[in-house]
């Protein structure tokens, strides 16, 4: 519930604020920034307490489409409110000695082991899936799939089988296929004559992709061809071998599985040295229903 309230006021707070640098151009660029460390600019400050560069760009890095395609210029003034009301909300929350409370202190704990967590799974994975790394794979999992054959083919369907068979005889008899298509189909490629564009055979229904796959360029069914959407009539228009993806399409992919792979090796290599030891222990009676509520809200 907090977080849904605060999603909601950070919203209309960016929304009025980026209206707001339309017409006050000058907060979006402070005249003099203070300095801090490493040259990071502090662009405010909340009762002594700087907001540094880096923190409005890593929030605003974090924004939820469509409020992260607005111009950070924009934006900027209520990034910056928002932050400032985090830091107020903070600094009650230390006022009143929350730190203390052994559920929040719990909590924090908790939050600490995570960000500790990613930090260093972040840079195991950029030690180790480098580009060079990335590519080499890439060309290891080509060469161990090998491309798969295309075939570009139109088709006729038909709701019977004598409306099929009726459409046949018209390409047996010289007529031009896709108008035939045009025509007498009922499915929805009817309106580009059939055509189906180029497919493997594992994107079709077994029925419809095994006749095609016979057929050479040229070649129409012999027969109708039923299949759970009725009944069909195919030409092969060409064949070729599928190119393979290039490396910037499946990047994304390559290194979703190296990441997957250096993950389970560093909690291995991490294992062998620890001793992990587990208890017998059953949840108080009675505990459970009232836990499972809360915890299908978070």
């Amino acid at each position: 519930m907090i977080r849904s309230f605060r999603a909601s006021v950070l919203a209309v707070a960016l929304v009025a604020a980026g209206s707001a640098a339309l017409v006050q151009p000058g907060w979006a660029q402070p005249a003099r920034p203070a300095k801090s460390a490493g040259d990071d600019p502090v662009v405010a400050r909340v009762n002594g307490q700087p907001i540094t560069r880096s923190a409005v760009l890593e929030f605003y890095g974090q924004l939820p489409a469509p409020m992260n395609q607005i111009p950070l210029e924009q934006l900027l003034p209520g990034l910056i409110n928002e932050l400032a009301a985090r830091k107020l909300l903070g600094m009650a929350a230390e006022k009143a000695k929350l730190a203390d409370d052994p559920t929040v202190k719990a909590q924090l704990q908790t939050a600490r082991e995570q960000v500790l967590q990613q930090a260093y799974l972040d840079r195991k994975l950029k030690t180790e899936l480098t580009e060079a790394k990335l590519k080499a794979r890439y060309e290891e999992l080509i060469k161990a799939q090998p491309p798969q054959e295309e075939v570009h083919a139109r088709h006729i369907l038909a709701a019977t089988e004598a409306d099929a068979k009726a459409a046949l005889d018209e390409v047996k008899k010289g007529g031009d296929f896709g108008e035939i298509s045009k025509k007498r189909s009922t499915g929805p490629t009817a309106a580009t004559g059939g055509d189906l564009g180029f497919f493997t055979k594992d994107k079709m229904v077994p029925e419809f992709a095994e006749a095609a796959f016979k057929l050479q360029p040229g070649q129409v069914t012999e027969a109708p061809v039923q299949t759970q959407f009725g009944w069909h009539i195919i030409k092969v228009e060409a064949r070729r071998k599928a190119e393979a993806p290039k490396f910037e399409d499946v990047r994304a992919q390559v290194y979703e599985i190296m990441g997957n792979e250096v993950v389970e090796k560093t909690v291995a290599e991490l294992r062998k040295d620890a001793k992990v030891e587990q208890y017998d222990w059953q949840p108080p009676a009675g505990k459970l229903p009232a836990i499972a509520p809360a915890l299908k809200k978070q």
